[in-house]
């Protein structure tokens, strides 16, 4: 016979003993915590009866007299003889007793449980607080609810709560190294259009795309007219690097020469090196389109210098490689700074119609049709 509380928590198991005997033989310990339990489970709105002291049958002074003799002999085991009887009245009222009246008013007795389940809900909150894994606390709940509802497995909710975690941690970086990155558009390739501009091989490109350059420090060097499209392509590159979880940083040629410049003149040459050579790619627009200032070329060839099989660079210039010398004004600067780059280097030659002026010769042929519309 097994005994259990109102929750259901089975709290004693007896064995019976010979047929008709009517009483069981338990531990000390047990006979207290099954009166506690018995006890604990009357309602307050009557009051117990006093148990009625019956005096013990033939067959239970029979085992008593056994018990002292075995103690006589030595035996150190405490046994204690419990007449069924006495819990017959108990499991009588309990069984005609609805289970939401059995601990007191408004269902008490599943209130205990209730709690638990709370503090355990609340005790996970705080762990995953304290581990810093704030958006997973705060999907906690909904998580339960999906997992009560689609009927997950444990297994299945917890992949699911670290995946909410993961997904904003992911979303949290991304967003920094896009700062970090200052790039000029949102520019991907996907807005490239290749077919407007003839002059550029879609293929190759889209090797570049794959990133595979930077595994060798490999750099990239878009030649062209203005307009053609090296700005948005060298974006479109660093915006890949960057979603590949990449450092990268946009620059044109004019900054990093007068940062080295005025970092030289107040002794922070050092720590301005070691920013141009932290990234993974450095990406220099505009090469040669305004005159860099004073020793801005040898300032330039030392940031080429150190990225030299490192890290990995995209330039874009509108000078041909053989031009160098006299738009730097220096040709020895010039020709280490290409035996560096074109080393190992992706060089893409770009020639074709400028990507602003044929935007503004598309709104002039609609400015020019609307015109002769009205006219007819």
């Amino acid at each position: 016979m097994s005994i259990a509380t109102a929750g259901r928590a089975v709290i004693a198991r007896h064995r019976r003993a010979v047929r008709g005997a009517g009483q069981i033989v338990r531990d000390a310990g047990h006979v207290i915590a099954l009166e506690r339990s018995v006890l604990a489970s009357f309602s307050d709105r009557a009051p117990c009866k006093p148990k009625v002291r019956r005096p013990p049958s033939e067959a239970a002074l029979a085992e008593a007299g056994q018990l002292r003799e075995g103690q006589a002999t030595g035996s150190t085991a405490e046994r204690v003889v419990i007449d069924l009887s006495h819990y017959a009245a108990v499991a009588e009222r309990l069984r005609h007793v609805p289970p939401a009246e059995r601990g007191g008013k408004h269902g008490a007795s599943t209130a205990p449980m209730q709690m638990s389940e709370a503090r355990r809900y609340q005790q996970l909150r705080a762990h995953l607080s304290y581990l810093k894994l704030n958006d997973a606390a705060e999907a906690l709940n909904r998580v339960l609810d999906q997992s009560r509802t689609e009927r997950m497995t444990l297994t299945a909710a917890l992949e699911r709560l670290l995946e909410i975690e993961v997904e904003a941690t992911e979303a949290r970086r991304l967003a920094a190294r896009l700062r970090f990155a200052c790039l000029s558009e949102p520019w991907t390739l996907n807005d490239f259009d290749f077919a407007a501009e003839p002059g550029v091989d879609e293929k190759p490109i889209r090797d570049l795309a794959t990133l595979r350059f930077l595994d060798d420090a490999s750099n990239v060097l878009f030649v062209g007219p203005p307009g053609v499209g090296k700005t948005m392509l060298s974006v479109a590159l660093g915006r890949a690097a960057v979603d590949a979880s990449h450092r990268v940083y946009f620059t044109t040629a004019a900054e990093p020469a007068a940062k080295c410049h005025k970092a030289a003149l107040e002794g922070r040459w050092k720590t301005c090196m070691r920013f141009f050579a932290g990234p993974r790619l450095l990406v220099i627009d505009e090469l040669s389109y305004l005159p860099l200032p004073e020793d801005g070329a040898s300032a330039l060839f030392q940031v080429i210098n150190q990225l030299y099989l490192k890290s990995s660079t995209i330039l874009t210039t509108n000078v041909g490689i053989a031009d160098w010398a006299g738009a730097f004004g220096d040709a020895t600067v010039a020709a280490a700074m290409l035996d560096r780059l074109l080393h190992r280097a992706a060089v893409a030659g770009i020639d074709g119609p400028s990507y602003r002026l044929r935007g503004h010769q598309q709104q002039a042929e609609v400015l020019r049709q609307g015109v002769n519309a009205r006219v007819s």
